[in-house]
């Protein structure tokens, strides 16, 4: 089935679509059975397919006359257990949007468009097997007597006319086919600028008569070409030669043409509209991939295709030798005498010796490495800032723009830029370490800063994160015991403002609550630096942190037990944590990894316990607000379904057949 784009149709906003519009199943609508377990529906005004199965038909049902919100849907079916693959389902929700089989309140749909006025209508045994007669005539014939090269021009242009009239007439007649079947043909039109010129009618609609129209019409575009090569053989065969030609460009199965289409017709089954994956995809190569994957996974169809692939170039090949008049044989002959493929078991061993070399070279790489990084350490440690002068109409531009200060009057501002002090750290220098006593919060300037923590159960550091310019921290010591619970690390040359306690307490506490501190700086800015939250938007970032609280966590503290219904998302904030089942342990979380998210997605209940090893802080999000928050972020909901199929090894929603 060839997909129709029309450029008349106004681009879909995503977002949008999957969480705010009120999508109506449109009342124009027709479905066609093609293949087991396979529906086409077509949106005739406009002209547009999708490919579907029974239950992803009956989801879209679901929408009905009345319309409703997609996460209105995903909050009914994800409780219950019905859910599909998010990721099929919202690209199976855009996809039948476009093609205007759902339609978005107050949003026009797509652009009508007019099938062609056709009488001619064909069909029936008959017709099929006269269009075979007419194929085994055009093989036969050309067999019995003897290719004839052109006489001259006139034999060629008279041959090449016969060519153009064949290949137009297969074209008409397949319409015929298509109208007979319940179908339509589009836009009829002449083309000029080929080799053979011809009459030209999209007969994709041919689908929509079932597998029987699909074959009847890809052999009608075959049987004129046939049958003209059968009456030249016979009568002139020196005119036979471009419709042999023509032939061969028919039966080509390298581009669309109408052996390509009847081998579709035969053994391939529609490929699902929801499975292309290409408008949720950032970039269009992962999901021309995950295209072809789809494509590759039809054996049958591939099968086909590859054998008819060999047989067209065997048979060019032959034709090539039998025209200039060249033993085949003799050549083969000739090319093993040459060498034949020698030369590759060469070319193997030297890339094997390639790879070995690399591998032993990337070795000695990755341990010198190791070693400079570790004497460049000693010698970080060791340095100390200094002042930098920086203009405080420039340090109060910069507080302005940050998520914690954007709010305070210009007032506010100057006051807390002329109490900050400017200090320059050089790259690799420490600025804080874990464990030790702080006393200054840090705003930064200019410059890039890691940040790690110690992983007391493997004896290890941990690089977590990355701060940049317009972040802050230190906020916790502060706020908290003075303890340090990270260490931060120049990874370019830094200016970073610093504010003492005193200044902290007397600027910031008097004019933000500590629950502003703790949402903006605490929450938001511990998931930006997190590999769960690093790509979510500022809007799903806040939206999250108003759902989550804090929960502080002793040591050896059991937090979940197996078969217990669990009802928050949990988010490590610090510390770290067993996942044990059956007496083993099965995963090990620390800061910024999450769990939950199975138990929140319609598996119900834990499927193992989950225990403190240290003393931890966790962000938990009740069950309703995590649901309510990724359904209406579909990127967001499409990360929570990779996350929860990689820890469980299979797809977390299962297709519904």
């Amino acid at each position: 089935m060839k997909s129709v784009v029309n450029s008349d149709h106004p681009p879909v906003d995503p977002v949008a679509l999957l969480t705010t519009d009120r999508l109506v199943l449109s009342s124009d609508l027709r479905v066609v059975t093609v293949r087991p377990e396979r529906l086409v529906v077509k949106y005739p005004p406009g002209r547009r397919y999708l490919a579907c199965t029974p239950a992803q038909w009956r989801l879209l049902q679901n929408f009905g006359s009345t319309g409703r919100s997609v996460p209105d849907l995903l909050l009914e079916l994800i409780p219950e257990g019905h859910c599909p693959s998010l990721r099929e389902l919202y690209e199976l929700l855009l996809r039948a949007h476009q093609a205007g089989i759902l339609q978005a309140e107050g949003r026009p749909g797509p652009a009508p468009q007019m099938s062609a006025h056709w009488p001619l209508k064909l069909g029936g045994p008959a017709v099929r097997w006269l269009c075979v007669l007419a194929l085994a005539a055009g093989i036969i014939a050309p067999l019995l007597r003897p290719v004839q090269m052109p006489g001259g021009l006139t034999a060629i242009f008279i041959g090449w006319l016969l060519a153009v009239v064949a290949l137009s007439a297969g074209q008409a007649l397949a319409a015929g086919v298509v109208r007979r079947a319940g179908g339509h043909p589009y836009h009829p039109q002449f083309f000029w600028k080929t080799p053979l010129p011809h009459f030209r009618i999209d007969l994709a609609d041919a689908i929509m008569g079932g597998r029987g129209a699909e074959i009847d019409s890809a052999l009608a575009q075959l049987a004129p070409m046939f049958a003209a090569a059968a009456a030249t053989a016979l009568a002139r065969p020196e005119w036979l030669l471009p419709v042999l030609c023509g032939q061969f460009l028919l039966l080509s199965p390298l581009w669309p043409s109408p052996l390509r289409d009847l081998l579709r017709a035969l053994y391939h089954d529609p490929l699902l509209d929801a499975a292309g994956d290409l408008t949720l995809t950032p970039g269009r190569l992962p999901g021309l991939l995950r295209h072809a994957q789809a494509g590759l996974a039809d054996g049958k169809f591939l099968l086909a295709r590859t054998g008819a692939t060999a047989a067209w170039l065997l048979l060019v090949f032959l034709a090539g030798c039998v025209l200039v008049q060249a033993n085949a044989l003799d050549l083969l002959k000739r090319f093993q005498a040459a060498g034949g493929f020698h030369f590759t078991a060469f070319a193997l061993l030297g890339l094997l010796g390639v790879l070995v070399l690399g591998t032993v070279g990337a070795a000695l790489w990755m341990a010198g490495r190791s070693v400079r990084a570790w004497l460049r350490e000693q010698s970080d440690r060791r340095r100390s800032p200094r002042s930098a002068v920086v203009e405080p109409a420039a340090i109060a531009e910069k507080l302005g723009g940050t998520l914690l200060f954007r709010h305070l009057s210009p007032e506010d501002l100057a006051a807390l830029a002329a109490a900050v002090k400017p200090e320059a750290h050089e790259a690799g220098a420490y600025v804080v370490r874990e464990g030790e006593q702080g006393d200054k919060l840090y705003l930064i300037y200019s410059g890039h800063l890691q940040v790690s923590q110690k992983l007391t159960e493997v004896g290890r550091t941990d690089r977590f994160g990355e701060l940049h310019p317009g972040d802050l921290f230190g906020e916790r010591a502060l706020l908290g015991d003075g303890r340090r619970t990270a260490t931060v690390r120049c990874a370019t040359p830094c200016v970073l403002l610093t504010l003492d306690k005193a200044g902290f307490e007397n600027l910031i506490l008097t004019r933000l609550s500590r629950a502003d501190l703790e949402d903006k700086v605490q929450k938001i800015g511990f998931l930006a630096r997190t590999e769960l939250a690093r790509n979510w938007s500022q809007a799903a970032l806040a939206a999250f942190a108003g759902h989550a609280k804090f929960h502080e966590f002793a040591k050896g503290s059991q937090i979940v037990r197996a078969g217990m219904a669990f009802e928050f998302f949990c988010v490590v904030h610090e510390g770290e944590f067993a996942v044990m089942k059956d007496g083993r342990q099965k995963a090990h979380l620390r800061r910024g990894d999450c769990y939950g998210e199975l138990s929140m997605l319609g598996h119900n209940t834990a499927k193992a316990d989950l225990t403190a090893l240290t003393a931890g802080r966790c962000l938990l999000v009740p069950s309703q607000d995590f649901l309510r928050f990724i359904t209406r972020d579909f990127a967001v909901a499409l990360q929570f379904e990779r996350i929860g199929a990689e820890k469980l090894g299979r797809p977390i929603f299962k297709n519904k057949k």
